[in-house]
């Protein structure tokens, strides 16, 4: 087909379906399908070899801040459950006691709902302790398990006819010996609820006891939720009086620059100071029934390809805090504390300014507070609830979300244009654009849209940027974090200043693309348009929707569609074919710098494997069988320093 001929069919099928869907058109809101979860590895050094000697003893206990389902592959100390179709799930809460919860939905464990049908009810996830050594216990030992619950979050609430339940194994009587013990009916709860179970049953008082949690609801996908944290079993426990000692962090912080959590690092090194944050905010809690005392506070920055790190501590202590209250914690970054006038805490001045790579960089940014509590030991590389650690990255794209989404956007028009406003720190080239789509209950894998980039007119769209006839179809993955899809635009467009990208739908089908609800900038930066003749209108809906620019922004090579043929050997100083790859990649290193080492890292900028480059040789084949399916980065240094970054699909 000619792109005449495609633009006009593209154009026809717009058109028609503007004239007869703009009444009747809508932007919504809607509950997630799925999330995949990608298992975090980690490298044998760090404990991979699987729990071994039996049963664990008393305390049994899990705020999920750190890696503890068997799946995640963590360290052997720290696995708690050895079977789980739920989560572990930092954004769906609403502050829970500590950071951190296990989720319950409709999701199998793979990311897909267990039945594909919104009329579907049942049986859902299942999470499952490891075995736990009772014998010799008796009912006069007061063995409790206690843990904190909560319906929906910021996710779909289960009905009133849904529930969680919790069962118990006799030992003795193998898979049959499971009896349920408690259970609560689905409810919208903003808060946490306390449960105490006792453990006084004979039978349940044996070597090779374990409990679970189920949940009975919605089949189809991300709904029903149930939230748990905070789970204890020990001895000589009052449900009633449990006197936690505890200061922990609540919620998750996960940028460092404002107003994106993503952008090209040669736009960001354009003006640092004013693309980072003045200050941040951390939320807190003492769980306890006690003053905690002299709380300090700092975070720390480090470059994940150097090795370079940064401390900046609080210069000041909360000299006390009130029992069972939350709390905020300031970092004064660019601008300092201010309070009647006078300047209390200078600003420590940081920006991210270590030359890294000319194109993309990665840091690792820890916020933590003194070791207080349950869990007070430093384990290296894993994090728990006395530290918030996330990912800075500076790729060739902008993002205002998160990278978590919690519910669905969509528009329900033919013709229906939507479009996301950038401010571009410095001209740069349109590429393409990275969406988050996802299921929700009806598949639409075989829908149609149509690209668009729109210059700014007071602060909408205005004229359209270059032309776009090839049509694209929503693209899904079930196996990591990395849910984007890359859609590229018709030609590369020229841009600068500020710039609105975005799409137009061919039917009157919601496409279901990603709602951040942890961040909030549709307000100010998204419009959509209901049809042929409709104005812009500002998005109401309180979240941030999930649709990237990706720009040349220095990148020799940007993202790669999966359909798309990548040549071998080209003229650059390092070339990977093919991308993308599925059991090996082949990595040509042409420049005269001889390479020492590989790596690669994921995109949260954790190490998934690495080695040595074979001496003498300019060609090596990195196999790839093991890593994590989605997009990840290989990193190749050279032996006097130089880095090259190459980003790579495993499917």
């Amino acid at each position: 087909m000619s792109r005449n001929i495609a633009f006009f069919a593209a154009t026809l099928c717009v058109l028609s379906m503007a004239l007869f869907n703009g009444v009747l058109a809508q932007e919504t809101e809607r509950d997630l399908q799925f999330v995949p979860v990608q298992a975090v590895k980690f490298g044998a050094e760090e404990g991979q070899v699987k729990r071994g000697g039996g049963a664990m003893s008393l305390p049994f206990f899990d705020d999920f801040a750190s890696p503890t389902f068997e799946a995640e592959g963590g360290p052997s100390e720290l696995v708690r459950w050895t079977d789980s179709s739920a989560r572990r799930t930092f954004n769906y809460a609403i502050q829970p006691p500590t950071i951190g919860a296990a989720t319950l939905d409709g999701l199998r464990s793979d990311g897909y709902p267990y039945a594909f049908n919104a009329e579907s009810e049942g049986w859902a996830d299942t999470l499952t302790s490891q075995a736990i050594n009772l014998a010799g216990r008796t009912p006069e030992d007061n063995i409790y398990l206690t843990f904190f619950y909560q319906g929906g979050g910021l996710g779909n609430a289960p009905d009133e006819n849904d529930s969680l339940v919790v069962e118990f194994l006799a030992p003795n009587a193998g898979e049959l010996g499971w009896t349920q013990v408690w259970s609560a009916l689905g409810a919208e709860m903003d808060t946490f609820a306390l449960a105490g179970v006792p453990v006084d049953n004979p039978i349940h008082l044996e070597d090779g006891f374990r409990f679970r949690f189920r949940n009975h609801g919605a089949l189809g996908g991300n709904v029903d939720l149930w939230h748990i944290d905070y789970v204890l079993v020990d001895d000589n426990l009052d449900p009633d009086n449990l006197g936690f000692f505890e200061v922990a962090f609540v919620d998750p912080l996960h940028t460092l620059t404002s107003p994106y959590s993503v952008m090209p690092w040669s736009h960001y090194l354009s003006d640092p100071v004013s693309y980072t944050e003045d200050s941040l905010k951390s939320l807190h809690r003492n769980l306890s029934a006690f003053q905690a005392d002299n709380v300090t506070c700092g975070f720390k920055v480090r470059n994940v390809v150097s090795g370079v790190e940064e401390d900046f501590p609080n210069p000041f202590s909360l000299t006390s805090v009130s029992p069972d209250t939350t709390f905020d914690v300031g970092y004064y970054v660019q601008a300092p504390f201010v309070e009647g006038g006078d300047t209390l805490v200078e600003a420590n001045g940081f920006v991210f300014s270590d030359p890294g790579n000319d194109s993309a960089a990665t840091f690792e940014v820890t916020l933590y507070e003194d070791a207080i509590g349950i869990l007070e030991q430093e384990r290296v590389g894993v994090p728990d609830n006395d530290s918030i650690l996330f990912v800075q990255l500076f790729r060739n794209e902008y993002a205002y979300d998160d990278g978590s989404a919690e519910k669905a956007y969509g528009l329900t028009t033919g013709g229906g244009k939507l479009a996301v406003r950038y401010d571009l720190a410095i001209p740069d080239t349109l590429f393409g654009l990275a969406i988050y789509f996802t299921p929700y209950y009806d598949n639409v894998e075989n829908q149609n849209f149509l690209l668009r980039a729109w210059s700014d007119d007071a602060g909408q769209p205005g004229e359209e940027l270059g032309q776009n006839y090839i049509f694209h179809q929503p693209t899904y993955f079930t196996d990591g974090n990395d849910v984007f899809a890359y859609y590229e635009y018709d030609d590369p467009i020229p841009v600068e200043g500020t710039v609105h990208v975005g799409m137009v739908q061919e039917q009157d089908f919601a496409l279901n693309i990603g709602l951040d609800k942890n961040t909030d900038f549709n307000f100010s930066r998204v419009h959509y348009q209901l049809g042929l003749g409709a104005e812009w209108v500002l998005s109401t809906i309180q979240g941030t929707i999930m649709v990237r620019p990706v720009l040349q922004a220095g990148v020799e090579q940007v993202f790669v569609a999966v359909d798309d043929a990548v040549s071998p050997w080209s003229d650059q100083e390092m070339t990977v074919y093919p991308n993308p790859a599925q059991d090996w990649l082949e990595v040509m290193w042409t420049d005269a710098e001889a390479p020492d080492a590989w790596r690669w890292i994921d995109m949260m900028g954790r190490t998934l494997a690495e080695g040595r480059w074979t001496a003498g040789s300019q060609r090596q084949r990195l196999m790839t069988g093991d890593l994590p399916r989605g997009i990840q980065w290989l990193v190749v240094v050279g032996e006097n320093g130089r880095i090259e970054t190459r980003r790579v699909l495993l499917n």
